[in-house]
């Protein structure tokens, strides 16, 4: 031992003596007692040093498997949207963006691509398709459900331990590393109302030695699209949703617009025609329109494999070969309604009419006005024309993403001189994308086929199989990421104090991400009707270095200290610290306090990604104006509606390479209670970001177009023809909020036993600022944001049965446009703006048959509760989707094999 112990000291004196300017990292096994007998210690999200107490002084929400599973939750989003930290999540409800087969979540509102996702504490490959064609996130729909063996969400920000994303939160995966033997399960689940039918099937293997252990988890799920014709119950069946006096009819069905005023050529097709042809009459703007919802999913059809695979060896009583290997391949299916265009330009000028594109301006034809185009124009005064034409003989517009995801780690986990532990490991992730899609013409050959022969077609002349199949054009995109990692670790006792050991961890780590993302040529130069395109490339590395010390300067008092630098290739380096504060007065309470300063660089795809052209659909709130109209309110006028309706746009969004870094804080301060029966807990806690990089949708731009103006482009009209919405550094961002948690046991003999637990989070502030002259924006004033959330458990026990009901409370909150509609008059009435609450209930039972074979089944959304309506949302579906979901009452059963 005396070898030993000199060469601990000599260990101990090179770690913290040279590590006095760098940072921290992972990790101690074993603390020995008095006694000689050893107590094991866990590392717990929020700090890289293992302990033997559960509660730290950053709070930590658990989520086991067998608690994810009594609640109803199929997959690893559903868990992570039910937290009630959680503001927002990007779902495969977002069938019209740019990521329609990916989810993730934000935590504190912090926006996804500043919720860092781990899986064992390591970090995972970014989608390679960021959000909204400018944030990079990770995707949690491919991530293993039944490889899970808990959750651990932080909820704080912890950017001194895991370096940037971690701003407002980090999601730690913890896989199970001990099965033994073969399960398999499989669960059947659909909904009452009809679509949306899943099945997975779950095998897992394990095999232990004296030496090791190796366990696979294979998953296969296929999950049956819901369409928005299957919520009639809700009102998404139609694009006249009853439940908002904004939504409307489409009015891109078949006419010709433009021309002088008072023009009798401009118009609809009759009414016969019209209905005849497969569109919508609309009376109250005798016009010829078209019912959208019709043809729109809510939720893709998609089925997912995956597989992980952990493996641990023991080379020796000190060493041990760790690793895991993942593998996930998804296919995805999204559809929405058929192209709307209005590109294709008439201009009549006495007996010739020219026939254009405002997308091309070098594709023109010019004819005879009597004949040409079907002589829709022969009567025609002279003037400037343009088609209006929805291209239903195209059918749906639909996407077909394929994703492959690769995961491999490989290390070694040793101790040194019985006090140290130490790992390192070598990282490797690469997602793949691949998207083919269909429903789509290019701009030429649509202009072709208009301009075919002596006399040109006319566009409102239907068309037949053979012509859309000339006339067709299938864009593909592909895209991948790969990110490279080495990291190392060591950490164990630095010294004594009075009050006890002074553990420390330290380590270094070396990052490379590259990433890729390229359109057919088409979509690039933005020739593919309703559609944008988007590309981009670029290289990232960075190296940091870390140290973490925990102190207990006295016996109920603990001090842990934690510093890290990063330094990035192309946004230099930052030093990132941390403090944080336990105290313990009595037993059963804790006192915790941490302030931590917080560095990010911005998202690869912000930097370096290309402009992504692309459409969107705004009420033009000036002109509307302007013209004496209202927004959201229908006009006799068609030029008038549609400014003030559905003004059909382009849009620029994606890299801005004058970027700067974002830096701020994290803090919290709170109280922790654990008795027999009662455990609870209350945390404040906000962070603040400065140059918070971020985007500004076109829909708000155009709604706040004085703050905006720079980014919007208007004709000589002075209509909006262009919104540029492409990444910037905002003033700052601040958000605050409180949480509390309790849970209570109760014994009731021979009925078993009671288990309740709450969870809630309450938003105090959240404001931001778009440059440094600007007004503060209040976040829950402007609108689109619940203010608090709650979560109740009951759970029932008696020997073999177990039953739980759940309850899944939002508040209520302003209507995301609320601030265009807010007014000083005394007769404004606040309510009438706003979102309603909404309580969801979840109600599962299993048993256990014998040891080996368990049955479950259960209802989620048990009394079919739909989205609550946005009274401002004047967009299809007019509910907050990153909030609510319209899948309903939904039923499972399930059972489980063991051998």
């Amino acid at each position: 031992m005396l070898v030993n112990n000199t060469l601990a000291k000599a260990v101990r004196f090179a770690l913290i003596g040279g590590a006095a300017s760098v940072a921290i990292t992972s990790a101690a096994a074993f603390a020995e007692e008095a006694d000689g007998a050893k107590v094991e210690r866990i590392e717990v999200t929020g700090s890289r040093i293992k302990r033997t107490d559960l509660e730290s002084a950053t709070p930590v929400t658990v989520l086991s498997s067998e608690e994810m599973a009594k609640q109803g939750f199929t997959t690893i989003q559903d868990a992570l949207e039910s937290l009630t930290s959680t503001t927002g999540a990007m779902t495969t409800q977002s069938v019209h963006g740019f990521t329609p087969a990916a989810s993730s979540i934000s935590l504190r509102g912090a926006g996804a691509s500043r919720t860092l996702t781990l899986i064992n504490g390591k970090r995972l490959n970014q989608y390679p398709k960021p959000a909204g064609g400018t944030d990079n996130f990770v995707d949690t729909a491919n991530l293993p459900m039944e490889a899970v063996a808990r959750i651990e969400v932080l909820q704080s920000g912890a950017s001194a331990v895991y370096g940037a994303d971690a701003v407002g939160g980090v999601v730690n995966i913890i896989l199970k590393d001990d099965f033994e033997g073969v399960a398999l399960k499989y669960r059947h689940g659909d909904t009452t109302e009809g679509g949306g039918g899943s099945d997975r099937i779950a095998l897992s293997l394990g095999a232990s030695s004296d030496r090791g252990n190796v366990s696979t988890f294979i998953e296969f799920t296929d999950n049956e699209r819901l369409r928005a014709s299957d919520r009639e119950v809700f009102g998404l069946h139609t694009d006249k949703v009853p439940y908002s006096e904004y939504s409307a009819y489409s009015s891109y069905g078949a006419r010709i617009a433009g021309g002088p005023k008072g023009n009798t050529v401009a118009g609809s097709i009759p009414m016969e025609r019209c209905i005849a042809e497969g569109y919508l009459w609309i009376p109250e703007k005798n016009l010829c329109g078209f019912d959208r919802s019709a043809w729109r999913d809510l939720a893709p059809e998609s089925s997912r494999f995956i597989s992980s695979t952990n493996f641990t060896y023991e080379l020796s009583d000190d060493l041990s070969f760790v690793g895991r290997m993942d593998y996930a391949k998804a296919q995805s299916t999204t559809r929405i309604e058929p192209m709307a265009v209005d590109n294709y330009t008439v201009t009549v000028a006495g007996d010739q009419i020219t026939l254009g594109v405002d997308l091309d301006p070098s594709l023109t034809k010019t004819f005879n006005k009597s004949t040409g185009l079907g002589g829709d124009f022969a009567n025609a005064a002279d003037g400037e024309y343009y088609y209006v034409r929805r291209l239903h003989e195209f059918s749906n517009r639909s996407g077909e993403t394929n994703t492959q995801n690769f995961f491999f780690t490989a290390g070694l986990e040793g101790v040194i001189a019985d006090s140290y532990n130490w790992d390192a490991s070598v990282n490797y992730g690469r997602t793949e994308l691949d998207i083919f899609s269909s429903g789509y013409a290019s701009v030429g050959s649509m202009f072709s086929y208009l301009s075919q022969g002596e006399n040109g077609v006319s566009m409102l002349k239907p068309m037949t199989a053979e012509e859309v199949a000339n006339t067709s054009y299938s864009p593909f995109e592909r895209a991948q990421s790969t990110q490279k990692n080495v990291q190392a670790n060591i950490s164990g006792t630095a010294f004594e104090l009075p009050a006890g050991d002074a553990d420390f961890a330290f380590g270094a780590e070396y990052t490379k991400q590259d990433y890729e993302t390229d359109t057919d040529s088409e979509s690039k130069k933005g020739n593919i009707l309703s559609r944008g395109g988007s590309s981009g490339a670029g290289e990232r590395s960075y190296w940091a270095t870390y140290l973490e010390m925990r102190m207990p300067v006295l016996e109920d008092l603990v001090v842990d200290a934690a510093v890290r630098y990063d330094r990035y290739s192309d946004f230099g380096g930052n030093l990132t610290p941390q403090v944080a504060i336990e105290y313990r007065p009595i037993d059963e309470l804790l006192v915790r306090g941490t302030i931590g300063k917080v560095f990010r660089a911005p998202d690869m795809h912000r930097v370096y990604g290309d402009a992504t052209k692309g459409f969107a659909t705004v009420i033009d709130f000036k002109k509307c104006q302007e013209l004496g109209g209202t927004p959201g309110k229908t006009h006799p006028d068609p030029t008038i509606n549609t400014v003030c309706n559905e003004l059909h746009i382009d849009s620029t969004t994606g890299a801005n390479k004058d970027l700067k870094a974002e830096e701020g804080y994290t803090a919290n301060i709170g109280a922790v209670w654990g008795g027999e029966s009662l455990n609870a807990s209350i945390d404040v806690w906000e962070w603040k970001l400065d140059d918070m990089v971020s985007d500004i949708s076109a829909s708000k731009a155009a709604r706040e177009y004085d703050t905006y103006a720079s980014m919007i482009t208007r004709d000589e009209t002075g209509t909006i023809t262009h919104i540029n919405a492409v990444a910037q550094n905002l003033a700052f961002q601040k958000v605050r909020g409180i949480d509390v948690t309790a849970g209570y046991g109760w014994d009731i003999n021979e009925f078993g036993e009671l288990k309740l637990n709450f969870n809630g989070s309450y938003l105090l502030k959240s404001e931001g600022q778009t440059d440094p002259t600007a007004a503060v924006d209040d976040d829950l004033d402007d609108g689109g944001l619940p203010q608090y959330r709650a979560n109740m458990v009951l759970s029932w026990f008696i020997e073999d049965f177990e039953a739980t009901l759940g309850a899944y409370h939002t508040a209520r909150m302003h209507g995301s446009s609320y601030k265009s509609f807010k007014s000083d008059s005394p007769d404004f009435n606040e309510s009438d703006y706003e979102v309603a609450s909404q309580t969801k209930w979840n109600l599962t039972a299993g048993y256990n048959i014998t040891d080996g074979i368990k049955v479950k089944a259960g209802v989620v959304n048990l009394f079919n509760v739909g989205p609550n309506f946005d009274p401002t949302d004047t967009s299809w579906p007019h509910y907050p989707r990153s909030v609510y979901n319209a899948r309903g009452r939904e039923w499972f059963v399930e059972g489980e094999v063991k051998f």
